[in-house]
């Protein structure tokens, strides 16, 4: 069992590209939402990176990547030491640089819809899904998803002054088949992020920003599971975080309402135990296990189809077929169940 858990914030822009943080406005943040640490992917740089931010910062760990390409395709890579080159018409070349340099990379927000109010409308979507080697997809973007939801000024300010969360419906449909689908055939990752700016807007008398930092590390992180503690040393936390992100042991949380700290999931079969990102050969006699740090409605999601859901805190259900098996868990809130986690997936071949 992977005993070790800490909280990341993926897919974060700081004033290295057009986020209005800086460095050190985002680690404050990030300390104030217990955070620990924060995968920084500025728009076409290492800067942050060049210039010696990358390590721990008042018990937070910056970790710097980057994010690539324009109009659509963009990519969120970490791992990387040299600036990856642009390529939106080809994003395979973007994939394939990641991968030459040992780094992990993530589609991001590939099926967002957009709003007229930002951007003209344009949304960045990911249109060639011939491409291969990518480590998986996030497939949660807060800010992504809010931005979807505003879909006119009223609905906008009433986003910002009075329900933040009034678009946030769990992570992306689309982006979670796409996942199931690449899963029948490979290894594939799912993280979650808040493509965290801080934009400061002004539309006649109102001003907001949408917004802040410190709001936004406390909506979806994305939770790794390690053997190890992190040890304060720089290079070797680094290989603990992106080996978890690569190997798919981590799990995707909306911890505003409940943290998830203390989820886990994994599968036994009495003399063996597989963690998220884990794969064998299928055989009789597994079954899937899984812990909450509070009662929800669990759904067991095989080969991308809703099999089983029950409201618990501990879950066992007996593994019947080969296939990849993952988790999705709601939790009441007020009158409504809000979804909550989504696991990563144990593979049975």
């Amino acid at each position: 069992m992977l005993d070790y858990e800490y909280v990341g914030n993926l897919h974060v822009h700081s004033t290295y590209s057009d986020g209005t943080g800086d460095i050190a406005d985002i680690v404050k943040a990030a300390r104030k939402a217990s955070v620990d640490f924060i995968g920084l992917n500025d728009h076409h740089t290492l800067g942050a990176l060049k210039d010696g931010y990358e390590g721990w910062h008042d018990g937070v760990l910056l970790l710097v990547g980057m994010e690539n390409n324009h109009n659509y395709h963009h990519y969120l890579s970490y791992g990387v030491t040299e600036e990856v080159p642009d390529n939106t018409e080809n994003p395979q070349e973007v994939i394939d640089h990641v991968n030459g340099q040992g780094g992990i990379g993530f589609i991001a927000h590939p099926f967002e819809k957009g709003s007229r109010l930002v951007f003209g409308g344009h949304a960045y979507t990911w249109n060639n899904w011939a491409v291969k080697g990518f480590t998986g997809i996030c497939v949660w973007n807060y800010s992504s998803q809010w931005r979807d939801g505003a879909t006119s000024f009223l609905k906008a300010l009433y986003q910002i002054y009075l329900n933040p969360h009034y678009a946030i419906t769990g992570a992306c449909p689309r982006a979670l088949a796409k996942l199931d689908e690449i899963a029948r055939e490979r290894k594939v990752v799912a993280i979650g992020g808040t493509d965290a700016h801080a934009v400061n807007v002004k539309y006649g008398p109102f001003t907001a920003c949408i917004f802040p930092y410190e709001f936004l590390f406390r909506t979806v992180n994305t939770h790794v599971l390690l053997a190890a503690p992190l040890s304060g040393d720089l290079n070797s936390d680094k290989i603990g975080i992106y080996g978890a992100l690569r190997h798919g042991h981590c799990f995707v949380a909306f911890d505003y309402y409940f943290s998830a700290n203390g989820f886990r999931f994994w599968a036994e079969n009495g003399r063996e135990l597989l963690n998220m990102g884990d794969e064998t050969r299928f055989t009789t006699g597994w079954q899937l296990r899984a812990k909450l740090p509070g009662a929800g409605e669990i759904s067991v999601i095989h080969n991308g189809q809703r099999i089983h859901s029950e409201k618990t805190a501990e879950l066992t259900f007996a593994v019947r077929d080969p296939g990849v098996y993952r988790l999705e868990v709601r939790r009441r809130k007020g009158g409504k169940m809000i979804p909550w986690i989504y696991s990563n997936f144990i593979y049975f071949r």
